[in-house]
């Protein structure tokens, strides 16, 4: 018998005898519940099993058995949504609660932030998508990649000040500026309990070596017992800050890979992916991680659509949000969101069309073109250039030079922008109204990871998700995440790299970020959009100790502890 059925009956039990222990007759009942004797035997187990009633047959025909009730009704339907809450089933359990919202968001407020089960500390977070991604060697996004930090290790890592610290390695040495060698941890293993191997460590970094970003990563070896050495074809006297990006963590062999590997990773960090789903994410810690074990021993990050966010709290933007007049604290993000132009095979390698973009579509424009309560949710302040403070966009004119004669027929701009994301939409809303004014219309592609025909696009809403607020992550960035090699010209791109290689080479010189976000601004390669404001609230882990928002707008799971009421 399924549980709603069961809720049923109890029910009807409930109401007929408004809630007070009886003592009744089984062929009472048997009409009572409209079964037969059987059934209704059946029934009254099943209710005795969930802990609804307590049924105490007596002995002898026409004798009175007693029936108790143990739970009541609303009890009974809460315990119910619950379960329903459980298994991801949110429609069901709001019909339990006779599609009441304020009975369902007090069931959800009571599961999220920080709970202690069976003498665990677990902390729950909501989230308005599938975390489905954690390959570090794929394309991910920002809160993807907070995961990913979580679960993987590197031979190096940044530490809650962003500075350069061991992390497989516990030690390293440049021999010259094209040889780095790395002194590696012994009796590391990764979660399913095998041993980390050397031959793990030279694949993941020879499989790095094929990406633009490693490029100059020559070989791998080891020359003894936990060494590593790393050649490179040009200088590099930052190597170690380039290995703590998330596409240099250590996987293990490519043989050793379950086919589920991008959904449930087998990393060597401070946490294991348990479950990773359409319902949620859960994170228990790694028992033989070779550092500081955590002190939250599971993370569960819940699954709640867009649909039903209004019962947890109004956006989902950011992982934790306040309640109205409650602290929060917050940053700007360290990057931004911004329109990537197409200058290849898009309308944007005619630099009058790359002009009319960066003019029509500026960041002013688009904010006046979204709902001001969603402004508000989402956090977003215009940009004026790649980092918060930096101002590279030029100046605003209001008689936009038209790209095209006014009576010829005007071309269809193809937008492409991530389907679960909770701005976008509201951007493309805007494109699409500000681009009207000139008669032009857009087709839109919706992806997740990557799109079929990317040479058919010719502009893309991207978010920069730059994983930490040094000025030197714009290199990880541009190099390893951006796509925009795909769509620049070669001769400026090629100026962008050789910018950073000068940099690596010299040990002496400042990373050159400025002059970098100028020229791809400046150039039209992109228009930067929106900064929004990250932060952790304390309605779901005011007793969190430790819970600062990172540049990814979570918090370090590993580094965080309750502190008891």
């Amino acid at each position: 018998m399924s549980s709603p059925r069961l809720r049923i009956q109890f029910e009807r039990l409930f109401e007929h005898f408004q809630g007070e222990d009886a003592s009744i007759q089984l062929e009472e009942l048997t009409d009572i519940l409209c079964c037969t004797r059987r059934n209704t035997r059946i029934v009254l187990n099943k209710l005795a099993e969930e802990g609804w009633v307590e049924w105490i047959p007596a002995a002898g025909r026409g004798k009175q058995s007693q029936l108790i009730f143990k739970r009541n009704k609303y009890d009974v339907s809460e315990n119910l949504a619950k379960r329903y809450l459980e298994e991801g089933k949110i429609e069901h359990a709001l019909s339990v609660l006779d599609n009441d919202p304020a009975r369902l968001t007090q069931i959800f407020q009571s599961y999220l932030g920080v709970s202690h089960l069976e003498g665990q500390q677990v902390v729950r977070l909501p989230y308005y998508r599938q975390l489905a991604n954690l390959n570090p060697v794929k394309p991910t996004r920002r809160s993807e990649q907070h995961i990913i930090h979580q679960v993987f290790s590197g031979l190096t890592q940044l530490d809650e000040h962003e500075q350069v610290q061991p992390d497989l390695a516990h030690h390293w040495e440049m021999l010259s500026p094209t040889h780095w060698r790395f002194y590696l941890r012994s009796g590391i293993r990764f979660h399913n309990g095998d041993r980390l191997q050397i031959k793990d460590i030279i694949e993941s970094i020879e499989q790095m070596s094929s990406m633009l970003l490693f490029k100059h990563i020559e070989s791998a070896s080891s020359s003894a017992t936990n060494t590593l050495d790393i050649l490179l074809s040009e200088a590099d006297h930052h190597l170690p800050l380039l290995l703590t990006e998330t596409l240099a963590k250590i996987l293990p062999s490519s043989s050793e890979r379950s086919d589920n590997f991008d959904l449930i990773p087998n990393g060597t960090g401070p946490y294991r992916v348990t479950r990773n789903d359409n319902m949620r994410l859960v994170l228990e810690a790694h028992d033989q991680y070779f550092g500081f074990r955590p002190l939250i021993e599971r993370v569960e990050v819940w699954v709640i659509d867009e649909t039903h966010s209004s019962m947890v709290y109004p956006s989902l933007t950011n992982p934790m949000k306040p309640k109205e007049g409650q602290f929060i604290d917050v940053e700007l993000d360290p990057g931004c969101t911004y329109l990537l132009l197409n200058q290849i095979t898009g309308l944007a390698k005619d630099p009058l069309w790359a002009e009319y973009f960066a003019s029509r579509l500026n960041s002013f424009s688009l904010l006046r073109e979204i709902p001001d309560q969603k402004v508000i949710e989402l956090g977003l302040l215009h940009a004026h250039g790649l980092k918060p403070g930096w101002h590279h966009s030029g100046t605003y004119h209001a008689d936009i030079e038209l790209p095209f004669e006014p009576d010829t027929t005007k071309p269809v701009i193809t937008v492409a922008y991530h389907a679960m994301h909770p701005l976008f939409p509201h951007v493309v809303a805007a494109i699409k109204s500000l681009l009207r004014k000139d008669g032009i219309a857009i087709r839109t592609v919706k992806y997740d990871v990557e799109v079929e025909n990317p040479q058919e696009i010719d502009i893309w809403l991207k978010p920069m998700g730059l994983a930490n607020n040094r000025k030197d992550a714009l290199m990880g960035w541009l190099l390893g995440y951006s796509d925009i090699q795909k769509m620049s010209k070669p001769e400026l791109f090629q100026r962008w790299q050789q910018l950073i290689s000068d940099w690596r080479g010299d040990n002496n010189v400042s990373f050159p970020a400025k002059a970098l976000a100028k020229e791809l601004v400046q150039s039209k390669q992109l228009i930067p959009m929106f900064h929004c404001w990250l932060g952790v609230g304390q309605d779901h882990c005011g007793s969190l100790q430790n819970a600062t928002c990172n540049a990814l707008g979570w918090f370090d799971f590993s580094q965080v502890w309750v502190k008891p009421e």
